[in-house]
């Protein structure tokens, strides 16, 4: 659970910061992670079904003690349900989101290579580029759509408009110059002024992208880690009160020899006969080591 909820961070970290390799690798050793922690609490169930003397009579066999331990380790398993869940959770959602900065750095780059083509007067393969950028960000407008019901994408809505207007407006200002074959005419300077307009919308930098990733890690992948390091922390203090615990197994040697009488209990000396009791005796079952 401890390299978990590390996994756990360390791919919210990842996402964040848009490293999409990192991302994949850390959600593939998380789920390997998982899966040890889950055939950890399925050998634990096995062991505590093996614990004999943990009915309604196991006070006539064992001591208050060592009931009281098998109960913290008999309700420890529970402390991991729901993590397939989480985990779940967090690596589809990761995974799906993980792709937004990636279209959205490919769409800046396609719109370069088409303006690049519009700077040098070649407005009609500067048009044809510009339809790889508008399926890009039809790809971005899928995402968003998709994590629409947990997330809040105004952020993503409004970056992906923007980009969508400057596309627009590039296109409409090459065809304007296509239409008028070279020449500065009305409508080459209306569309050159709506061009102006939308390059002035457009981010000045990249930091619009760590708020969109902010927003989609608060739509439930921080929860996920959040449920991961909770379940840690229960666990962690289950163990420290089981060592805690008095009736934890000692280090220490006994000193009953095997066979001789329970510590605290008196025996009747060599050839005397110990007095009777008065009430009816109980048959001791066999002696229970308290389970580890």
């Amino acid at each position: 659970m401890d390299a978990l909820g590390a996994s756990s961070r360390e791919a919210l970290a990842r996402f964040v910061a848009g490293d999409t390799a990192g991302l994949s690798a850390t959600l593939e050793q998380g789920t390997a992670q998982l899966a040890t922690v889950s055939a950890a609490t399925s050998a634990l169930q096995a062991a505590l079904a093996t614990v004999p003397f943990t009915g309604a009579d196991g006070a006539l066999q064992v001591s208050a003690a060592t009931q009281a331990r098998y109960a913290q380790l008999a309700a420890t398993p529970s402390l991991t349900t729901g993590l397939e869940a989480d985990w779940a959770l967090l690596s589809a959602r990761a995974t799906a989101a993980a792709t937004v900065p990636q279209l959205l750095a490919t769409h800046d780059q396609q719109t370069a290579a088409a303006a690049k083509q519009g700077e040098a007067g070649h407005y009609q393969q500067a048009l044809a580029l510009l339809a790889a950028p508008a399926a890009t960000l039809d790809l971005a407008r899928q995402a968003r759509d998709s994590l629409a019901q947990n997330v809040d994408v105004s952020t993503l809505s409004a970056w992906i408009d923007r980009q969508a207007g400057y596309d627009a407006a590039l296109g409409q200002l090459y065809s304007a110059m296509l239409a008028s074959k070279g020449k500065v005419t009305s409508a080459v300077r209306a569309a050159f002024a709506a061009e102006e307009a939308a390059t002035a919308a457009l981010p000045t930098d990249t930091r619009g992208i760590v708020v969109i990733m902010g927003d989609i890690a608060r739509g439930g992948l921080n929860q996920a880690a959040i449920d991961i390091e909770v379940a840690r922390g229960a666990l962690a203090a289950a163990l420290e009160a089981q060592q805690a615990s008095p009736g934890a197994p000692s280090s220490a040697p006994s000193s009953a020899a095997p066979g001789g009488p329970s510590p605290g209990g008196s025996s009747a000396p060599s050839g005397s006969t110990a007095p009777a009791s008065s009430a009816p005796a109980v048959p001791s079952g066999p002696e229970v080591t308290p389970p580890p």
